[in-house]
C-alpha cells in the first residue's frame, strides 16, 4: 500500500500548471484551480484495499494514476462519493492532463449541479487527449450538466440514453452496463419510474454473470429493496465481499435482511459497516458525519439491536453517537442560532437513546438523562411535546405520580393554547369573509382553510394527552380501569405490543391477546412483541398457547440481554411451563450468507476521537508553547494563514472577545500561524492591543500538515479549528478554505463534548 509519507513526497505541483491560467492570486486557503476545488477533500488519497475489483482503462502513462482511477470508480459504485473525489483528485495530481480524472470528480458530485458542471468543463478542456471511448463518457456527462436550468427529468433521461449508446457500441464494456444500471436506479428516485423491474434485473444479471464479484451487486439490492427483497438475497450475500473496504457495501445487505425480518443478519451487516467507518475516520482524522450514510447506518443498527432485545449495545452505540462532534450546519450561515441537526449522529443518537430507554422500561435512566440535559428539548431533534410525553410516561411508571401529572398538565396546556389559537383564526377568517360579503360557500371554505393549519398539531397533542392520561389512570391508587378503557381504543402512533400491554393492565385480556397476535405477525423477528404475547397469554390462563409462543421466543431471544424487565417477569412463567433456568437456545445458521470476516478485524464497535499530534511552537518572543503546558486541560487550537489573510484577522478578532468565556469554561486558546516569528511581531502594531491568547509561528507548516489543515494537492495551508481534550484527543475539528467564524456556537459545542464521558476513557 502506498503510504501517506510517500504521497507527500510526490511532486504535487504537477497539478499546478492549470492554476496559472485560472487564478493567479486566490484568497488564502482557496484553490488555485477555481471555486469548485475549494470544497471536497483536499488531503492526499491513499490506495485502500477492497474498493472493488473494477477496471476502466483511461488515457494516462502513469500506472499509479490508473490505480487511483480504478479505486475512485469502485468508490462511486459504493456511493462513497467524498472518497471517490479524493481518488480522482489524486489522479489529476499525478497526471493533470488525464481528462477522465475530472469526469470522475464530476460523477462524484452528480447531485451538485454547480460543482459537477465545474469539473466536467475541465474534462472537456482535456478531451482531445482522451480516447474515443473516454470522449463518449465525457460528452454524455457534459451534456447533462450543460444547462442545469433545463427540465431535470429530461436531463436524466438523456443521460441514460448516452450510457445506453456507450453500452450498445461496446457490448462487452461491463462498466458501461454497470453505470447504466446505477443511473436507472438513481433516476427512479427522481421520479422516473422503472416500468419493469424484471427487465432492469436482466441488465443486472448480465453484469453479475460476467463478473459475480462486481460492486453492481449493490445496485441489484437497490432494485429489489422496495419490491421483493427475496430476489436480492444473492446480491446481499455478495455485496460486502465485492468491495469489503467500503462500509456502505456492507450496509446495503442490511436493507434486505431487515425487510425479511432477519434482524440478526441485518445487525451483522450494519455493525460491519459501522466498524469499517469508525476505523477509516479514526485513521484519517475525518469528522464522522462527513461520511455518507454513517449516521443513518448507526441509527438503523440501534433499531435492529432493539428488535433483538440487546439493550446494552443499543445504549452504548446511541451514547457514542451523541458524543460525536457536530458539523456546524446552519440554515442561515450568519445566524448560528439556526443550527440544523437534521440527519446528524447527535440527533439520531438522542432520539434512538430515548426510544430505547422507553422500549425497555428504563424509567429511572430516562428521567435522569432527560433532566441532566443529555435528552432535553431543543425543538428540532426533541420537541417539547415529545419530551413531556416520554418523561411523563417514565415518571408515572416509576411511581412519581405528581411528576407525571406535571407533564400531563403541560401537554394539556399546549393543547388548550393551540385550540384557542385555532378558534381565534377560524373566527377571524369568518369575520373577514363576512365583512367582504362573501357567499356562504366561500365563508365556509375560509373557515376550513384557517382550521386546517392547526389540525395536525391538535390531533397530535390530543393523542399525547390521551396516552398520558391512560398511564395516569393505570398507575394511580386505585387504578381507574374504566377511564383507561375509554381512552385506549383511540390511541394512535403506539406500537401494537405496547398497546396490547396497556389493555392487559386495563383488565381486557381479549383485546390484549388480539393486539399481541397482530403485533407478532406484523413485527415478526422482534423479541418484545413475542415476549409480550407470552406474558399476556399466560396471564389470561392460555397456558398451551403461551408455551407455544415461549418455544418460539427461546430461539428469537437467544441474544437478548437476560435482565430485560420483560424477560425478568417471564422467569417464573418459564419455570411454570417446565423450561430450565437457561431456557434460550441458538438458532440454525443461515446457509445463504456470503463471506463474513471477524467483526473485530474490521474496526471498533464505537468511534473514539483520534489522538492529537504533538505541538510545540514559538510565539513572537521566541517562547515555546506546547500542548503539554496545559497539564491535561482542553485547548482550542486555531490554525490561521498569517497576517496577510484578512479573513484570518477577522476570525481572531471574533474569537478574542470570547476568549474569557472559553477560559471560564476551562478551555485554553492558542492560534498557530503560517508566519515566522518576525511575521508574528508584525501582526499588530505597538498601539494595538494584543490578542488574549498566544499566537505561534509555524512557517515550515509542519504542524499544519500534521493536523491535516493542509492541501496536499496544491501544497498550501488551510484554515483549521480543533478542540483537543485533556487526554490530547481531537474532539472537534473543522478544516476549510474559509476560517470558522462562530465562536459562541463552538463554545457551546466544546462544553457539550467535554461534559460527556470521554469515549476514550
Amino acid at each position: 500500500m502506498i503510504t501517506r509519507a510517500a504521497l507527500l513526497s510526490t511532486a504535487f505541483l504537477a497539478f499546478l500548471p492549470l492554476a496559472a491560467a485560472e487564478e493567479k492570486d486566490p484568497t488564502l486557503g482557496h484553490s488555485y484551480h477555481g471555486e469548485v476545488f475549494n470544497e471536497g477533500p483536499r488531503q492526499a488519497a491513499v490506495l485502500i484495499p477492497g474498493t472493488g475489483d473494477v477496471h476502466f482503462k483511461v488515457s494516462t502513462d502513469s500506472e499509479k494514476a490508473q490505480q487511483f482511477f480504478d479505486q475512485g470508480l469502485g468508490q462511486l459504485h459504493g456511493f462513497w462519493d467524498f472518497e471517490a473525489e479524493r481518488s480522482f483528485r489524486q489522479v489529476a495530481a499525478i497526471d493533470p492532463d488525464c481528462a477522465m480524472a475530472y469526469w470522475g470528480m464530476a460523477m462524484a458530485n452528480f447531485k451538485n449541479d454547480k460543482r459537477g458542471k465545474g469539473f466536467i468543463e475541465k474534462a472537456v478542456e482535456r478531451k482531445d487527449s482522451a480516447s474515443p471511448r473516454e470522449q463518449a463518457w465525457i460528452d454524455g456527462l457534459a451534456d447533462y450538466f450543460r444547462d442545469t436550468k433545463l427540465d431535470a427529468k429530461k436531463r436524466l433521461r438523456d443521460f441514460v440514453r448516452s450510457l445506453e449508446n456507450i453500452a450498445t457500441e461496446s457490448p462487452d464494456d461491463i462498466e458501461a452496463q454497470a453505470f447504466l444500471l446505477k443511473q436507472i436506479y438513481y433516476n427512479h428516485g427522481k421520479g422516473l419510474e422503472i416500468p419493469s423491474h424484471y427487465a432492469v434485473n436482466l441488465l443486472a444479471e448480465k453484469v453479475l454473470t460476467a463478473d459475480p464479484d462486481h460492486p453492481a451487486n449493490h445496485y441489484q439490492i437497490h432494485l429489489w429493496d422496495k419490491e421483493d427483497a427475496t430476489k436480492a438475497l444473492a446480491a446481499a450475500a455478495n455485496c460486502g465481499p465485492a468491495a469489503p473496504g467500503i462500509a456502505h457495501m456492507w450496509h446495503m445487505p442490511g436493507h434486505i435482511y431487515s425487510k425479511l425480518h432477519r434482524y440478526e443478519d441485518a445487525v451483522w451487516q450494519q455493525e460491519a459497516s459501522a466498524r469499517i467507518d469508525h476505523a477509516h475516520m479514526m485513521r484519517f482524522q475525518i469528522v464522522p458525519d462527513q461520511i455518507h450514510n454513517f449516521a443513518h447506518n448507526n441509527e438503523w443498527l440501534i433499531r435492529n439491536l432493539n428488535y433483538l432485545g440487546q439493550l446494552d449495545r443499543s445504549v452504548e452505540l446511541a451514547m457514542n453517537m451523541i458524543s460525536l462532534p457536530r458539523l456546524a450546519k446552519f440554515e442561515k450561515e450568519d445566524k448560528p442560532e439556526t443550527y440544523n441537526p437534521k440527519g446528524s449522529s447527535w440527533q439520531y443518537g438522542r432520539q434512538r437513546l430515548r426510544d430505547t430507554l422507553v422500549r425497555f422500561e428504563q424509567w429511572e435512566q430516562l428521567i435522569k438523562l432527560s433532566e441532566n440535559g443529555l435528552l432535553d428539548v431543543d425543538d428540532k431533534s426533541i420537541l417539547q411535546r415529545d419530551y413531556d410525553r416520554f418523561v411523563g410516561i417514565a415518571k408515572f411508571e416509576s411511581g412519581d405520580l405528581d411528576g407525571g401529572k406535571q407533564h400531563l398538565t403541560a401537554l394539556t396546556g399546549a393543547l388548550r393554547k393551540k385550540t384557542t389559537a385555532r378558534d381565534a383564526a377560524v373566527a377571524d377568517a369568518e369575520k373577514q369573509a363576512k365583512d367582504k360579503s362573501k357567499p356562504e360557500k366561500e365563508i365556509t371554505s375560509a373557515k376550513e382553510s384557517a382550521e386546517k393549519e392547526f389540525k395536525k398539531d391538535i390531533e397530535t397533542l390530543s393523542n399525547l394527552v390521551n396516552e398520558l392520561t391512560v398511564y395516569e389512570a393505570l398507575t394511580r391508587e386505585p387504578a381507574d380501569l374504566d377511564q383507561a378503557k375509554q381512552l385506549l381504543p383511540d390511541l394512535k402512533d403506539l406500537a401494537k405490543w405496547r398497546h396490547a400491554g396497556l389493555w392487559r393492565r386495563a383488565g381486557d385480556p381479549d383485546k390484549a391477546m388480539q393486539l399481541a397476535a397482530e403485533s407478532v405477525k406484523s413485527d415478526a423477528g422482534e423479541v418484545l412483541p413475542l415476549a409480550t404475547q407470552v406474558e399476556i397469554l399466560y396471564d389470561a390462563g392460555k397456558k398451551d398457547e403461551a408455551k407455544k409462543a415461549f418455544e418460539a421466543l427461546r430461539t428469537l431471544a437467544h441474544s437478548a440481554d437476560p435482565d430485560l424487565p420483560i424477560l425478568k417477569r417471564l422467569e417464573p412463567v418459564a419455570k411454570a411451563l417446565g423450561y430450565p433456568d437457561q431456557w434460550k437456545k441458538a438458532p440454525a445458521v443461515a446457509q445463504d450468507l456470503g463471506e463474513r470476516p471477524p467483526l473485530d478485524s474490521l474496526g471498533p464497535f464505537r468511534w473514539t476521537p483520534p489522538p492529537a499530534p504533538s505541538l510545540a511552537l514559538p510565539d513572537a518572543e521566541g517562547k515555546i508553547h506546547s500542548l503539554k503546558d496545559f497539564a491535561g486541560e482542553p485547548v482550542l487550537v486555531i490554525f490561521y494563514l498569517g497576517k496577510e489573510c484578512t479573513h484570518c484577522m477577522e476570525q481572531l478578532n471574533a474569537f478574542a472577545p470570547a476568549a474569557k468565556k472559553f477560559s471560564d469554561a476551562g478551555i485554553n486558546l492558542i492560534a498557530v500561524s503560517t508566519d515566522s516569528i518576525d511575521g508574528l511581531s508584525k501582526t499588530f502594531d505597538t498601539e494595538t492591543k494584543p490578542f488574549p491568547f498566544p499566537l505561534l509561528a509555524d512557517p515550515s507548516l509542519d504542524q499544519f500538515k500534521a493536523y491535516r489543515a493542509y492541501d496536499d494537492f496544491e501544497e498550501m495551508a488551510l484554515h483549521g479549528t480543533f478542540l483537543i481534550d485533556g487526554s490530547s484527543r481531537i474532539r472537534w475539528q473543522e478544516i476549510s478554505y474559509e476560517p470558522f467564524m462562530h465562536p459562541d456556537w463552538l463554545l457551546e459545542e466544546c462544553v457539550r463534548l467535554l461534559e460527556l464521558t470521554s469515549p476514550a476513557s
